[in-house]
């Protein structure tokens, strides 16, 4: 864990997505990321000592999925003092509250007033991070795709099976003066059920593996909430696949001579 020196009164420009619980401190407090006050089990206005110096705790900010959860923040002379880099600086983050700021031109400028250190503008990290969301992003959309084409597959094949197997009763219910579209009726509704509980029991299932994967990563219990705009979606899906991959085997059931299939009994 590393104590990065900041300026905290700037922090609602440069990360506006902090979300602290407690308070920002001033130049000798400290702000612990969710991973580190874990780590080191340390809360708002506790204490901890750091290179012989003691400080208090004034905030600890909640999970940020980046490397800010690993780190302790301080303001930049404490940071200087506990480094013994007092008057020096190694990073600088710019962020410019104007839609069309030059921004590149602004960081090559500090980047020569201070050529020491690393001066990074905080668009270019948040485009780098939004660019690899992106590929994530597709990649899992591809293998959704690939998952759907397989289940679908599984279903058709599976429906298939279960309308040969029964030969003799749809013979029997077109003997008794079931209609083409009795037959039809009776294959969708059993696709429609068995894929409606497998919807939900599939998003039940993918909860709690997001749980305990969370779990074996970070090492302590996430607490993800159901949402249940997923759950319809995700049972609305599976309920449009099975249906549309029952196609085929109802109508194949539907056009089933009745004397054939009474010969099959």
């Amino acid at each position: 864990m590393a104590a990065p020196g900041i300026d905290f009164a700037a922090m609602k420009i440069l990360r506006p997505w902090w979300q602290l619980t407690g308070t920002l401190p001033g130049n000798e407090g400290l702000v612990l990321g969710s991973e580190a006050a874990a780590a080191l089990d340390r809360r708002p206005g506790d204490t901890l000592e750091v290179a012989g110096l003691r400080f208090t705790i004034s905030g600890i900010l909640a999970p940020t999925g980046s490397q800010d959860d690993h780190l302790i923040f301080t303001g930049i002379p404490a940071a200087q003092r506990v480094l013994g880099k007092e008057g020096l600086v190694s990073m600088a983050e710019v962020a410019a509250l104007c839609k069309d700021c030059p921004v590149s031109e602004m960081v090559s400028q500090i980047g020569r007033a201070l050529p020491e250190a690393r001066v990074m503008a905080i668009q270019q990290v948040v485009k780098g991070r939004m660019e690899t969301l992106a590929q994530f992003r597709r990649l899992s959309f591809g293998i959704s795709v690939v998952v759907l084409l397989v289940g679908g597959l599984v279903v058709l094949v599976t429906m298939m099976g279960s309308v040969r197997e029964r030969t003799g009763e749809i013979g029997v219910f077109r003997a008794i003066g079931f209609r083409k579209r009795h037959i039809i009726t009776i294959i969708f509704m059993e696709a429609g059920l068995v894929s409606l509980t497998a919807g939900v029991v599939g998003y039940i299932v993918g909860l709690a593996g997001t749980r305990a994967i969370l779990y074996l990563l970070l090492e302590r219990a996430i607490t993800a909430p159901p949402q249940w705009e997923l759950l319809a979606g995700a049972t609305l899906l599976a309920l449009a696949m099975g249906l549309l991959s029952s196609v085929y085997p109802a109508l194949m059931a539907a056009r089933m001579d009745p004397n054939d299939a009474l010969r099959a009994l």
